[in-house]
């Protein structure tokens, strides 16, 4: 697929659907295989792949790594890896960061190196599962944190199967034909220990954490013009007596007019998955997912009644960005349990006020991507894309609402967000 090639033109005639939700084809908790969490890093035409984890540590400071590989398809031009580092400190407002670009990337199943980085993958989607990430960013910034997931805590993907979480574009959906993908495996519970050093002050990264597994194969303009991410965590010595620590994560993106039910300008598409997890139960609570389609409501078969959604409350135009920043979030889930058990699980959280100046409203930073990826392949995006995205990212103690077995229960703990805006 050439980086060039494959993309659609938004005002063609309309004709056959080229875009298939995974939430419309299986639903459910898919159990990970080695597979699901491994580097690909493909190069069949333009694609981009990143490993990523959070962190929330004890005092509600908040962690991020990770490694991006893209690829542009473009002949002569390299593939090339980003390393990022974020540190946010919600009482001082204070935010360290670091964006390198990175030589010598070479990965091993789910473990890679650099000349700057090291990451060390042990165990199995059946046993205990960790990551040790060692690097040295330069002279301000240090990291050596290990992130594990026990055993009793298993990762998950939307539905059974090599398909479980994987989103396919183009009118063939086979392999061999198919536009692209947007993939998505999660592990949803996973603790943080080890340490990073900022400006020579030692930060204890013991913390409750998460890792998410992604594949774009597909050039960011045509994908995906808008994507939202939520992870709630209960924090440090917090946990409720029922439900014990909980974790509840959600996923999703709006396709743009080049895809959709019937193929262009069709109908914008939103698909959405997450999971509720509680450290009680050996699965989890419930993995829920669900395709809407304002346009044409009934476009995509509704194969559940699940409930997996976010509702922004859209806020003035952004004068940095050219977006309408949102100035409230809610993210609500609700499924049947997983594993058998009988019962609905509904859980929601809501941050009423977003800010939009950094350090108000819980607002971390505007993330101008174009900025955060090597020079060649941000020129080649501006220019042939046209597309100038952003990231807006929250950090706020919030409260998750949960429903289970007739009981209402307030779980106290954090939620870390992301808006992201690709284009109008």
């Amino acid at each position: 697929m050439s980086f060039f090639g494959k993309k659609q033109s938004a005002n063609a005639a309309p004709e056959v659907q080229n875009f298939h939700p995974v939430t419309s084809s299986l639903q459910g908790y898919g159990e990970l295989s080695p597979e699901d969490t491994k580097w690909h890093c493909s190069t069949k035409g333009f694609g981009s792949e990143t490993h990523t984890w959070y962190t929330i540590l004890e005092d509600g400071c908040w962690i991020m790594v990770q490694i991006i590989w893209s690829y542009t398809g473009i002949f002569m031009i390299p593939a090339t890896t980003q390393m990022t580092f974020k540190h946010y400190n919600p009482v001082t407002r204070v935010s360290s960061w670091k964006s390198v670009s990175v030589n010598g990337f070479k990965h091993d199943s789910h473990s890679c190196k650099s000349d700057t980085f090291e990451i060390k993958h042990t165990g199995s989607p059946t046993t205990e599962e960790s990551y040790r990430i060692t690097a040295n960013l330069d002279k301000t910034v240090q990291i050596d944190i290990m992130f594990t997931r026990p055993a009793d805590s298993p990762g998950f993907k939307l539905g059974k199967g090599p398909g479980g979480g994987v989103s396919v574009f183009g009118k063939d959906a086979s392999e061999s034909k198919r536009d692209g993908i947007i993939s998505h495996r999660f592990l949803p519970v996973m603790q943080s220990s080890g340490h990073v050093v900022i400006n020579g002050q030692m930060v204890d990264a013991k913390g409750d954490g998460m890792f998410v597994h992604a594949i774009q194969g597909l050039r960011p303009d045509s994908a995906a013009s808008r994507w939202n991410f939520g992870f709630f965590t209960t924090a440090g010595d917090v946990a409720d007596s029922k439900l014990g620590r909980v974790r509840a994560l959600q996923m999703e993106f709006e396709t743009t007019d080049y895809y959709g039910p019937t193929g262009p300008k069709s109908g914008r598409t939103k698909v959405n998955m997450g999971v509720v997890t509680s450290s009680k139960l050996s699965s989890p609570l419930i993995v829920v997912g669900q395709t809407s389609c304002a346009a044409v409501p009934t476009a995509f078969p509704a194969l559940n009644d699940d409930v997996s959604a976010v509702t922004q409350t859209p806020g003035a135009k952004d004068k940095d960005t050219g977006y309408n920043a949102p100035s409230a979030i809610e993210f609500k889930w609700a499924g049947n349990r997983v594993g058998g058990e009988k019962g609905r699980v509904s859980a929601a959280v809501a941050v009423p006020l977003l800010g939009t100046t950094v350090g108000e409203g819980g607002l971390i930073e505007k993330v101008d991507v174009l900025a955060e990826i090597p020079y060649v392949l941000r020129k080649t995006l501006a220019a042939v894309t046209g597309t100038k995205p952003y990231i807006y990212q929250y950090l706020n103690s919030a409260s998750l609402h949960v429903e289970l077995d007739g009981e209402a229960v307030e779980v106290q703990g954090w939620l870390f967000n992301e808006a992201t805006f690709v284009s109008e």
